[in-house]
This record gives structure tokens, sequence and C-alpha cells, in this order.
């Protein structure tokens, strides 16, 4: 039996653009980081046919993976057959970038598999047509850590170029929260919302701008907590602003809207929401405090529709084995 590739990711927390189309030079960029969980994990080998095993919704993402990385592809890897198992799945729609992951990990576990080493992020990322509009998913699969999309020019097929990476603190954690059986934008939903939307104004992009570079990135490396939770604050509070008219609020759902006034008056500042949501990133000191938030929210009736999970920033890129 042919020598089996797995490839394990982390998800992408992905806290806003830094500029839409008209508001500066560029398009989109953007800040995020990647976390350890929840993540995918793939296993792909050569196969007489195709089999992809996994839930539904990952299935037939795979199976279109597949299917560009083969439009993308020369020679042998054109009409090679593949057996490919997702063994643990990122929820699909919450915000977490599990299409990119996906898609990376299944485009890494093929070059292997074909003999190709170390291909970069940028190269499998075209081949499983990800990362056009934000590449914060693309250089975290890559890098892990905290990441700066400085955005692409008009050139449609462009990847944004990594401008900031920085390792998160590993001390510090994070607890995610969202809604039970709810999700957010995706697919054409996503790009009527996206084209729904006027061009985010310079200032806007300017006052961003200002908070990543001036505020955010400055406390991060000095691992200054309360500052970092501030700016990330912040910086999700303009871009919820900006996204308002077409999400329904400052933030995607209302059980979040509620959590998030809940957590303010408690003293917790950093929160923000990551992507469309509608999931809620909760930056806490420790393992202790997390625990804490966790249990208070978890155990309460009052938040019984909601899950709380706690997961720690990732500073390396996915691991693959064979």
């Amino acid at each position: 039996m042919a020598t089996p590739v797995t490839v394990t990711t982390g998800a992408r927390l992905h806290f806003g653009p830094l500029a839409a189309a008209g508001s500066s030079g560029g398009k989109f960029g953007g800040v995020g980081m990647m976390i350890s969980a929840p993540g995918h994990v793939v296993t792909a080998r050569s196969a007489e046919r195709d089999s992809f095993v996994g839930d539904e919704a990952s299935a037939a993402r795979v199976a279109e993976f597949v299917r560009r990385i083969r439009t993308a592809s020369t020679g042998g890897a054109k009409t090679a057959a593949y057996e490919i198992d997702v063994r643990e799945a990122i929820p699909p729609h919450s915000g977490l970038g599990s299409g990119t992951q996906l898609g990376l990990a299944v485009a890494r576990a093929l070059s292997e598999l074909s003999g190709e080493r170390d291909v970069p992020a940028e190269t499998l990322a075209r081949r499983a047509g990800r990362g056009l509009r934000s590449a914060i998913g693309l250089h975290g699969f890559a890098r892990g850590g905290f990441l700066v999309d400085g955005g692409r020019a008009d050139q449609r097929d462009q990847l944004g170029t990594l401008v900031a990476r920085y390792d998160f603190p590993p001390e510090w954690r994070l607890v995610l929260a969202s809604p039970l059986q709810s999700s957010g934008l995706s697919g054409e939903d996503e790009q009527r919302a996206f084209a729904s939307q006027p061009p985010m104004s310079s200032a806007l992009t300017g006052e961003l701008c200002r908070i990543v570079l001036m505020d955010w990135l400055p406390a991060l490396i000095e691992a200054d907590f309360a500052r970092v939770s501030t700016a990330m604050y912040e910086f999700g509070l303009a871009v919820g602003h900006f996204f308002e008219p077409v999400q329904g609020g400052v933030f995607a759902h209302p059980r979040m809207a509620r959590l998030v006034e809940q957590l303010r008056t408690r003293g917790v500042h950093g929160i923000a929401q990551t992507s469309w949501g509608p999931t809620l990133a909760i930056l806490c000191a420790d393992q202790a405090e997390a625990h804490q938030l966790t249990n208070d929210y978890a155990r309460g009736g009052d938040w019984s529709d909601c899950e709380f999970r706690i997961v720690e920033p990732l500073n390396r890129g996915a691991v693959v084995s064979c």
C-alpha cells in the first residue's frame, strides 16, 4: 500500500480588512492570526481510483479541490487517483478559515505524493483556488503566528503581500464563542455582500492602519496584554461598523452582540468577531482566566444555546507527516 501523507492544520482568525476596493492603491489586506484548534487532519495516499472520505461537506470540498489542482497540474499529477480522508475538520462558515486550510492541506498532500517538496504556500493556494481575497489563511498555513496582509494590487490573480508576522504570546489564550446551529456569510451570499458594500473610505483605512501600526503591533511585540486587548476591540469595532449594513449589526449574530456587552461590563476588553462570524474571539491572559470565563458562561443557563472553547495561539505552520 502506498505510503500516506498526513497534513494537520490550525484554524485562522481574521479580524477584518484594511481596505476595500477604491479606498487605497491596494485591495483588502487584513489582520489575523492562527490558533491551535479546531483544525483539519487530512490523510492522502495514491490509489487506483478516487475516494474522498469525511463528512458530506468536507468530502464535497475535497473533490472540488482535487479537480482544481488537477486542472492546474501537468504530467502524472493530472491523471493520478487519490484516497483522501478528512479525519478532523474545521466547522465550515464559522469564521475560522475552513475552506482555505482544507484546500491548502489537500494541495500540500498531493504535492508530497507527487514528489514535490517544499512547494510555496502561494503556489498551493493558486492550485486550490484560495487566498484571492485575503492572504491571511495562506500565510498562516505556512508560518502561523499573528499576521498582517498588505493586500494586493489590481491584478486578479495576485495574492496579498505579508508585511508583518510575529509570534503571539504562547501563554495567552483565546476563548471561541459561537451560537449553536448558526453560520456566517459564505459563497454567493458573501459575494453579494461585498458587491453591495460601498468602498471603504480612505479615512477608515487610515484609522485601521494606525491602530495596527501604532497600537496593536507595538503592544504585541512588548506582550502588553492590556494594550493588545484594546487594539483588538477597537479594530474589530471599526470593521464591524463598516460591515453593519450587510451583516445586520456590528456583530453578525444578536447573541454575540449581547455577549460582548456582558463581557465588557465584567472588564473583558479583547473581543473581536472573526471574519463574517458568527464566532467571537475573546482574549485571555492565561489558561486560568480562560477556564474561569468559559465555566462562567458554559455552565450558565442563559448561554446554553452557545458554545465556548479554549484555544491556544499557533506560532508554526501546518505539519506534514509521512
